[in-house]
């Protein structure tokens, strides 16, 4: 049966689309072109699925067809429709941006599924990895194409999986701006899982032709049409039975009996056919573009290279007829703009509607009528002057100006000057008037020189010269200040280390001086830091370090790289073994113990009172608070009997432990003989006393690291005068400033440093490694407007993440200097609830992001729940757990006493194993809706092989920060406090008003200022390249209004550092509907 399907399409859930993509309409309207199978598209989409299931009834294997209840639309006349019944298959489209091989790759794929239970499958997949897969119908993921080609045929291996438009300069497989040079390199070990190709609205088949590596491909061609009258432009003609397989197979094997090539639109009417620069008003084909090194001879920027040039640099045959295996093509150009072309006016006039309707109730679809319909029927049809434009059109005499740099081209069937003559059989002159009309070209495929570009392309190659452009400083050097802070001799030292200044480095190399020039045992060495991704770091550099010592090797043991929390919970497992209380757990047993049930705002208050004592070392007996000291005794009895401990009882405890039991401490000084703290600002008093405990005396091997600009955790009881007081605790200490910043801009530093006017160390003014932009202080009139100013200036930076970016103005396609990817960016808020709103813009524009909110993913349920249970096999006797686990109605009664005799009995298990077995026995029920987070669960317990023990440790200290990952390809949204030891090229710090920074919008909340200011301080010297403050006139947080002035910190700033900039509210932009023939590839 021979037809023709059209598989690239989008719904009504998809950006700047038309509200008419829906079953019906589709359905009316593939009837009109004479298409039998249309691609549902957008499946990803929950609402969309949910549509087509209801719409739509199984057909042949692997098809659908609309009910019959639907196919009437609005009423419309149905009863004339020409063209086969219709059927769906479905398909979707997926945008990929990630980074490979040090450059941003932006590539649309187009996925076939052969029933609802594999897109069942699909999304689940995506939704385990955060996918966001409702703001549009066309999602935009951080993931490699590779591996959404893998993830699609886990999930089912009849998925046909197709590069979409793969010559489109943006987004697309082989696109010029953020694409490869073959299909191989960009699916890497899976590529022999890709049959077929789409050519796009750009390319035709011959274009193709002339590269051979797409010899083995099926060229398809789809409409990627935005509106249903849309579908067709490009589509496929097929000869099988009607079933998924025979369809996917006919293209898989490119057999010519069964795949009979595609229908495609005049190549050279798409947006990026030529290159150019639309503002300049310059078209280029590229030899043009060769011979002025790609660079506008109007604004000196570069041009935008469009698709022809990219095919003929990727172009290893000059033929494109001696391809092997070609199958037809047939140029076509709709027809209604044909007869825009006639009647004189535009494609979309209810004149050309009227005629287009009158020829279609004829019973003649579309594409039957320009393709295979005689002439001498078409002159009856619809007249002769329409016979002879679809003539003209099917011999490619036609007139052309080529589309470039987002303006559509031109394709008329008769000159400018040329009036189509009705008929010329009853005319007196007729022989003169066939002779004397213009004649139109027969036009070729290459309009230019092919043999001179490719002449002028090697003698240029040839003269390139050797980039000399500015290289990264190399990381494996130390300048003059680091270099002496590493080879400090012995004693105490101090080194000052300003925001990317290189204090890891100098740290990482202090131990390799240690090893290698100390002769020290890797043993005796502590280094200790604030939080695991901190921790993990320094070990990872250590790693590479001391793997290419000689004198490292001749050790067995190594450094001991930790956190403060980690190494009490190391000092405590030697001597105990205990489980770690939860801090909600801790609320609630404070409210049992109190006996009159308190509220739990009091027993949350109970709670910090107890941390804050245990903190300044203040035992139950020590109060002066009779109350809180009853609660506290029986808080620690009950620890005890249980063998719990808190999380600040991982100091307290091992101090008190080191100042009981003279023979433990002596053991573990004499264990760790060089210590090194990192973030020594940020020490609370407890932390303090037991670096004193361990290292008192006056020359002590001890080197602390730190910068008093950056102490912004008082209110977990760190405070920065303790690094102001180490010269006093150990009078000999050396004291080292780090004055080279790695990572700020001079305007950065500068504009940070005037923000923190009248601190100390002020005069130690850092120095960047050039000049860098201005800081933008941005106005806005709503927190509104300022998420959608942020969300705009991303995808504008980024030199567009959608076709719509570059459709709606927001950007022209190039990215900011400097500026890769997006993991590049971060916006920065004082308070959680800031960020409802960034996130909101982020999913109208599109943007992935991960946010790091204030607690980790583990302690949100149902992860807590699950980890919960793992924790109470491990120790049954933890009655708060019990409790909250049977309430919740995870365990019964019974199973307390069996869950430690199940663990025992799988302990050889990875950690992995055991939790998809707890949770696979226990957590049946709330897994639905749950998946994404159960399986990055799983995937995070997999790096434990089976040290459950590190695992749990892990889950019971780990923060927010510890799940920051910076190779997703995405933005990341985060608080200031969460953004410490972190850097970005771009940074977006929102909220920057009096009340939010310093904060102070509740009564009775009163913040340090200086403390809130070193916050900002933080934040700002979080950037590289690029700083955004910004500020709104309203805000709504909390369930509050506000009107808010700039913050006073702003107004600290030279003037001549700073570019202002203001932001009005505008109602949300939608897109234009699709109208135009191109609108989107």
């Amino acid at each position: 049966m021979k037809f023709i399907a059209d598989f690239h399409i989008h719904s009504h859930y998809s950006r700047a689309t038309s509200k008419e993509l829906i079953p019906e309409c589709l359905d009316y309207w593939a009837r009109l072109k004479g298409i039998t199978v249309v691609g549902t598209g957008d499946f990803t989409h929950p609402g969309w699925t949910a549509e087509l299931k209801e719409k739509l009834e199984p057909a042949e294997e692997g098809l659908f067809r609309l009910k019959k209840e639907y196919r009437q639309p609005f009423n419309l006349d149905t009863s004339f429709l020409p063209g086969k019944e219709v059927r769906f298959l479905l398909t979707t489209e997926i945008s990929n941006i990630y980074k490979r091989n040090d450059r941003v790759r932006k590539v649309h794929n187009v996925i076939f599924a052969p029933d609802f239970e594999t897109v069942e499958k699909i999304r689940q997949k995506l939704i385990a990895i955060n996918a966001n897969i409702t703001s549009d119908g066309r999602p935009i993921l951080g993931l490699d194409s590779r591996d959404l080609l893998e993830m699609t045929l886990e999930a089912n291996e009849r998925v046909f999986f197709v590069p979409a438009h793969i010559w489109t300069p943006w987004f697309s497989v082989l696109g010029s701006k953020s694409g490869f040079d073959s299909i191989e390199e960009c699916y890497d070990d899976l590529a022999h899982h890709i049959y077929a190709v789409e050519t796009g609205l750009s390319t035709d088949p011959p274009m193709n032709w002339m590269c051979r590596f797409l010899d083995n491909y099926t060229l398809t061609a789809n409409s990627d049409a935005h509106s249903p009258d849309r579908l067709g432009r490009n589509s496929n003609r097929f000869d099988t039975e009607l079933s998924y397989h025979a369809i996917i197979d006919a293209m898989k094997t490119g057999d010519p009996e069964h795949f009979l090539g595609s229908i495609d639109l005049f190549p050279q009417e798409g947006k990026y056919h030529y290159d150019g620069h639309r503002k300049c008003g310059i078209c280029w084909d590229p030899l043009e573009t060769l011979k002025h090194d790609g660079i506008c001879s109007k604004c000196g920027k570069p041009v935008t290279i469009g698709v022809m040039n990219r095919v003929v640099r990727l172009s290893d045959r000059e033929d494109p007829g001696l391809r092997p295996n070609r199958h037809p093509f047939h140029s076509i150009i709709p027809l209604k703009e044909m007869l825009g072309e006639l009647e004189g006016v535009g494609p979309n006039s209810r004149k050309v509607d009227l005629r287009y309707m009158s020829l279609i109730k004829q019973g003649v679809p579309e594409l039957e009528l320009l393709l295979d319909t005689p002439v001498e029927d078409i002159k009856k049809l619809g007249g002769g002057e329409l016979a002879e434009a679809v003539c003209r059109m099917r011999n490619r005499e036609i007139y052309i100006r080529e589309g470039f740099d987002g303006q559509y081209g031109i394709i008329n069937v008769f000159a400018e000057n040329e009036t189509p003559v009705q008929d010329c059989s009853n005319l007196l002159f007729k022989d003169f008037v066939e002779e004397n009309r213009p004649v139109p070209p027969r036009r070729k495929m290459i309009n230019f020189d092919l043999e001179e570009f490719q002449r002028l392309r090697e003698e240029k190659k040839d003269k390139a010269e050797p980039d000399h452009g500015k290289k990264e400083a190399d990381t494996g050097l130390l300048n003059p200040e680091q270099r002496a802070a590493v080879e400090h001799v012995t004693g105490p030292a101090l080194v000052i280390a300003g925001p990317g200044t290189g204090k890891t480095r100098v740290l990482t190399y202090r131990v390799l001086h240690l090893i290698e020039n100390k002769g020290v045992e890797p043993g005796q060495i502590l280094a200790v830091t604030f939080t695991n991704k901190a921790a993990a770091e320094i070990s990872d550099r250590l790693d590479k370090l001391l793997s290419e010592s000689s004198a490292a090797q001749t050790w067995s043991s190594k450094p001991c790289v930790t956190t403060f929390h980690a190494l009490g919970y190391a000092i405590l497992k030697e001597h105990s073994h205990f489980s770690i209380l939860d801090p909600e757990d801790k609320k609630r047993l404070i409210q049992q113990l109190s006996g009159s049930r308190l509220p739990r705002n009091r027993a949350a208050a109970f709670s910090h009172a107890i941390e804050e004592a245990k903190q300044q070392l203040i035992a139950p007996e020590d109060m002066e608070d009779n109350e809180l000291a009853d609660i506290y005794a029986r808080y620690q009895r009950h620890l005890k009997e249980q063998s719990l401990y808190d999380l600040a009882d991982l100091i307290y405890v091992p101090v008190k432990l080191f100042e009981d039991q003279a023979d433990i401490l002596a053991d573990y000084r004499d264990r760790y003989q060089w210590i090194l703290i990192d973030e020594y600002q940020d020490i609370n008093y407890a932390q303090y006393r037991l670096i004193r405990t361990l290292k008192p005396d006056p020359d002590s091997n001890l080197c602390v690291i730190g910068d008093p600009d950056q102490a912004i955790y008082g209110f977990r009881g760190a405070d920065v005068r303790f690094i102001r007081r180490f010269c006093d605790d150990y009078p000999n200490a050396a004291v080292y400033r780090l004055k080279q910043s790695y990572r700020c801009s001079d305007s950065i530093l500068k504009a940070s440093s005037n923000v923190m006017q009248g601190t100390d160390y002020d005069e130690a003014l850092l120095s960047g490694m050039e000049e860098g932009v201005k800081i933008k202080i941005v106005k806005n009139s709503t927190h509104k407007s300022e998420a959608e100013f942020v969300a705009r200036s991303i995808e504008q930076m980024m030199g567009g993440l959608r076709f719509f970016s570059m459709d709606s103005s927001i950007t022209e396609g190039h990215k900011e200097g400097e500026i890769d990817s997006l993991s590049d960016f971060v916006v920065l808020c004082r308070v959680k609830g800031q960020m409802e709103a960034v996130e909101k813009a982020f999913m109208d524009h599109s943007i992935p992001y991960q946010t790091i909110g204030e607690e980790p993913f583990f302690k949100q349920e149902p992860i807590s729940s699950i980890l919960d249970l793992l924790k109470l096999s491990r120790n049954p006797h933890h009655s708060i757990l019990k409790e909250r686990l049977m309430e919740k109605g995870i365990i019964g009664p019974m199973d307390a006493e069996a869950l430690p005799v199940l663990t025992e009995k799988n302990a050889s298990l990875p950690v992995k194993e055991t939790l998809a077995m707890l949770i696979g026995r226990y957590f049946q029920l709330h897994t639905k809706g749950n998946e994404g987070s159960i399986k990055r669960l799983l995937d995070w317990a997999d790096d434990f092989g089976d040290d459950l023990d590190k695992f749990l440790q892990l889950t019971a200290l780990g923060t927010a920060v510890d799940t920051y990952r910076p190779n997703l390809e995405n933005v990341t949204l985060m608080t200031l406090h969460a953004a410490k030891g972190l850097e970005f090229k771009a940074v977006f710090i929102v909220g920057c008003e009096d009340g939010l920074l310093p904060y102070s919008l509740f009564e009775g909340q009163s913040s340090d200022r200086e403390e809130e200011r070193r916050l900002l301080y933080v934040g700002m010297t979080r950037a590289r390249k690029f700083l955004f403050l910004c500020h709104a006139d309203k805000r709504f947080l909390m369930g509050r209004e506000y009107r808010l002035k700039r913050s006073l910190f702003l107004d600290r700033i030279e003037r001549k550092l700073i570019e202002w900039s203001q932001q009005e509210r505008k109602k949300e932009d939608k897109g234009p509907v699709q109208r135009k023939l191109f609108d989107l590839d």
